[in-house]
């Protein structure tokens, strides 16, 4: 580069106002993926990004599976790069010469080439999903039956004991958060919109401390579950997801010795322990369940 050029600094939360790309994070730290090259990870996340028009155009085969339009020429001029690189990325993700993290289908002669993006979480071994299954349970509880819902309490660190105004959407099943004696806190005065009751755990620390912890564990939560990703791969549940985000993070604050799930008591320390252990998969998991409970 002949020219070096000024930039400003970001103040504050100024990034936010601005659009970006989204590279999925397992596909930097997840070993299958180690030998696609960064070219390769950045056509996906560009390809991922193509995928919100799909979805607003109605692009769906008869399958309802999503697709896109993206043609070498596309390639050349968001990468900056030659012809035989942009076959190379292209060839680096397909199911015939690559990875498999698309599939090409060609729909005849003079016809545009369409490309299903497909998902990068893999899929798991009977194992895997029993044990995925045991950690879905803390956070994935909800019904379509008036009588299977119930609330959510979740036993936060603050001192005050006002409700939210935060009231779940997708209806969560009831987690009750006791402390050491056993006894489940806060179960009165609920209000008619479902909200979270927060209370105190051990009322130490100021309010500032508090919210800078709170601020690192959603920080650190949304970076295990890899959110971006998942605000691409599911634009329509972003409410729902901010749900399983708050849960995880109220949770994984909570300092109560015991925690009361589906009539069974669990260490609150392992609870703790399996929540901070959720990824991408758990939510998208959870999210698949919720959208077989709706369509039923």
């Amino acid at each position: 580069m002949d020219k070096k050029m000024n930039f400003k600094y970001f103040y504050g939360t100024e990034a936010d106002q601005f659009s970006f790309y989204r590279i999925p994070k397992a596909l930097f730290t997840n070993d299958c993926f180690k030998d696609l090259s960064c070219d390769a990870k950045i056509l996906y996340g560009l390809m991922l990004d193509r995928m919100s028009l799909s979805i607003k155009n109605q692009w769906f085969d008869e399958e309802n599976r999503a697709y896109i339009y993206f043609s070498i020429e596309d390639i050349m001029e968001l990468l900056n790069c030659g012809r035989n690189k942009a076959v190379k990325s292209l060839q680096e993700l397909d199911d015939e010469k690559g990875i498999g993290l698309i599939e090409k289908r060609r729909q005849g002669f003079g016809k545009v080439t369409i490309i299903y993006v497909k998902s990068f979480v893999q899929e798991e071994c009977e194992e895997q999903k029993k044990e995925k299954s045991k950690m879905v349970k803390f956070i994935n509880q909800t019904s379509v039956e008036e009588e299977e819902t119930e609330e959510v309490y979740i036993s936060n660190f603050k001192k005050s004991q006002k409700q939210t105004s935060r009231s779940p959407e997708n209806k969560l099943q009831e987690v009750y958060i006791s402390n050491s004696n056993n006894t489940n806190i806060n179960n009165t005065n609920l209000s008619e919109n479902k909200s979270n009751h927060i209370v105190s755990a051990d009322g130490i620390g100021s309010e500032e401390d508090e919210m800078e912890t709170l601020h690192a564990y959603q920080s650190l939560i949304k970076d295990n579950l890899d959110y971006d990703s998942l605000l691409v791969s599911h634009p329509h549940d972003k409410n729902q997801i901010d749900e399983i985000v708050d849960l995880i993070v109220e949770t994984v604050m909570c300092k109560s010795d015991k925690v009361l799930i589906a009539s069974n008591w669990y260490s609150g320390a392992l609870v703790r322990g399996k929540f901070m252990k959720l990824d991408y998969s758990h939510v998208e998991y959870v999210l698949h369940c919720l959208e077989g409970n709706t369509s039923k």
